[in-house]
């Protein structure tokens, strides 16, 4: 920090000289005067205008539309095959790594599993700070998927970490000493923090986990200076709230509703857009017979209040666990504004983020456009007839208390999970990580208990699947291209104006493929299982691309490919790559 003080004088000839002439007619009159200079510091006008910054990644998904895509197009299709690891950064632990290299101005800040936090040169790999966290040991059974984080957001001179005993801490962005460190929900209860925070205008944006122990849901802002609440909004209706009378009795009280993977922002509008996921208890839904809003569902809020202002929702009263709460895509294609939505029922929407319908409990959006993404056999085709609603396949594919249901496509995963999928500047395309397995299910009868699984279930079986990338034309949902995969796809995506998308998979294998064909270019085998996301960055006119490896994380990977373990191995890091 640089700080001049002036008190009751004018400057000196010395301090006039230092200063300038503009200096000397600032100090008139003033009696004191002070100046604060931070490196690295992130201003609202960085964050809003991400999506031209080739320099930076300073979101979960690149920008507030969650697009996935950079304009750097130093690395192309022309040079991909002469790109080479330059450093490689070792986490030292091990479990499921599902973070991601946040860049600001040649500094990347990276989380590990359990918490910790790492500032690394980007060009050296040579680590400037490290904060650990040390977590209480009741926490590790509220868990259900990992001891995973996301990433941190950046915003003024803090970085933001949401922790897994339910604290928002921001750290100095130079020196990882701990600013304020502020308890948001109560982790005995299974309210649970694995996502990057959102920084919009002064606040931090959060959502809870726990849906899977029957929490009720909430997304909640924070000012970025104190730490303290502004406003918070439960995802689950209650008593006298539009949508309370899709749960019977007090099924609202365990409604689950996760909201645990970062939003998007729409800065035309002023409208943040939040997506909810699976209602509780995951399977039974008999306890719960209605629409059991707003469970599975993207959310549109006003910012700065947290008022809902109109919602989509994709799969009501749902029995599969057909979690909603993956990322909104927003674009502008085809002369419509739209958001894009990846959900695990199978199905791939194109939702128009503006027009919305009257329903009984608010403002609908209205559906353009969704495509199967794999087999799909638990709904009729699903058409904007009826504005994309699902028509069950019921009795033959409802989860039932009496009887195993066999053969539900897709598997409780999707569809696509929650890795994030890309949109293309340069193809208008949407590039997505699909899951193409089945499950077999039967449903139990379960009291809720506080801090308890809430699955309702008695069986669930996975069936032998694959994964595939897909690449579909954002304006129509059109399949353009896949590649298909022996395993499912368990990485977020990134495309490029160098005509390139890279994703990792669950074998080690760092990829990037033709964005227009599929065509494979390039691999490179990390040495673990790959569970994180790519980010790319440049520093004095250099593009780098980078991941986050290391095998773990919940859903069908423990269950399916403990095998593979038994030949690789756990461990955690952040390998960064450019063309030599």
């Amino acid at each position: 920090m640089v700080k001049l003080s002036l008190k009751n004088a004018a400057l000196t000839v010395a301090a006039a000289a230092a200063f300038g002439a503009s200096a000397q007619a600032f100090a008139q009159g003033l009696d004191s005067a002070e100046s604060k200079l931070f490196p690295r510091y992130v201003t609202d006008d960085m964050l809003l205008n991400a999506d031209k910054d080739t320099q930076n990644w300073l979101h979960y998904s690149k920008d507030y539309e969650s697009t996935r895509y950079s304009g750097a197009k130093q690395i192309n299709k022309d040079n991909i095959k002469k790109l080479k690891p330059v450093w490689n950064l070792s986490f030292g632990v091990l479990e499921g790594q599902d973070s991601q290299a946040v860049v600001v101005n040649g500094m990347i800040y990276v989380t590990t599993s359990f918490n910790r936090v790492i500032a690394v040169e980007a060009v050296s790999g040579k680590i400037v700070w490290k904060y650990e966290r040390e977590l209480p040991g009741d926490v590790f059974p509220k868990l259900c998927c990992d001891v995973v984080n996301r990433g941190v957001a950046v915003y003024k001179n803090k970085v933001y970490l949401a922790t897994l005993d339910a604290h928002v801490v921001a750290l100095d962005n130079a020196t990882g000493k701990v600013v304020w460190d502020k308890k948001h929900g109560d982790y005995t209860y299974a309210e649970t923090f694995t996502l990057m925070p959102m920084a919009l205008r002064n606040k931090i944006i959060i959502g809870t986990a726990g849906a899977e122990y029957g929490v009720r849901g909430w997304i909640k802002a924070l000012n970025a200076d104190t730490g303290e609440m502004v406003w918070q909004t439960y995802t689950i209706p209650g008593p006298g709230e539009p949508g309370n009378e899709t749960w019977p009795g007090e099924s609202w009280k365990y409604g689950g509703g996760s909201a645990w993977i970062t939003g998007s922002y729409d800065k035309a509008n002023n409208t943040l857009y939040w997506p909810v996921g699976n209602p509780g208890p995951d399977f039974d839904r008999h306890v719960r017979v209605g629409d059991n809003l707003y469970s599975n569902s993207n959310l549109a809020m006003d910012p700065d209040t947290g008022k809902i202002k109109s919602y989509f929702q994709y799969t009501p009263n749902d029995p599969y666990d057909y979690d909603g709460v993956n990322e909104m895509i927003l674009v502008d294609v085809g002369g419509k504004k739209l958001w894009l939505h990846g959900s695990r029922n199978g199905h791939l929407y194109g939702i128009d983020r503006v027009n919305t319908k009257k329903t009984a409990y608010g403002q609908e959006h209205v559906c353009v456009w969704a495509t199967a993404m794999q087999r799909v056999n638990w709904t009729k085709p699903i058409t904007p007839a009826n504005n994309c609603k699902p028509i069950y396949n019921w009795p033959e594919k409802d989860v039932v208390y009496d009887k195993v249901t066999t053969d539900i496509a897709p598997s409780l995963d999707g569809g696509k999970e929650w890795h994030p999928m890309a949109y293309s500047h340069r193809t208008k395309m949407v590039y997505v990580p699909v899951y193409d397995f089945a499950m077999d299910l039967q449903a139990k009868k379960m009291e809720w208990k506080r801090g308890e699984w809430y699955l309702g279930a008695k069986v669930i079986n996975f069936n032998a699947g694959a994964g595939a990338i897909k690449a579909f034309d954002a304006a129509t949902g059109k399949l353009v291209w896949m590649k298909s995969q022996s395993y499912p796809a368990t990485s977020g995506m990134l495309a490029t104006a160098g005509g390139l998308v890279f994703y990792g998979d669950p074998e080690g294998y760092f990829n990037a493929v033709d964005d227009e064909t599929g065509e494979h270019l390039w691999s490179f085998q990390t040495g673990s299982g790959v569970h994180g996301n790519p980010t790319t960055y440049t520093v004095d006119g250099k593009q780098y691309v980078s991941i986050v490896y290391g095998a773990g994380g919940g859903g069908i990977w423990p269950l399916y490919f403990a095998d593979w373990l038994k030949t690789n191995t756990k461990g955690g890091g952040l390998m960064v790559f450019a063309v030599e």
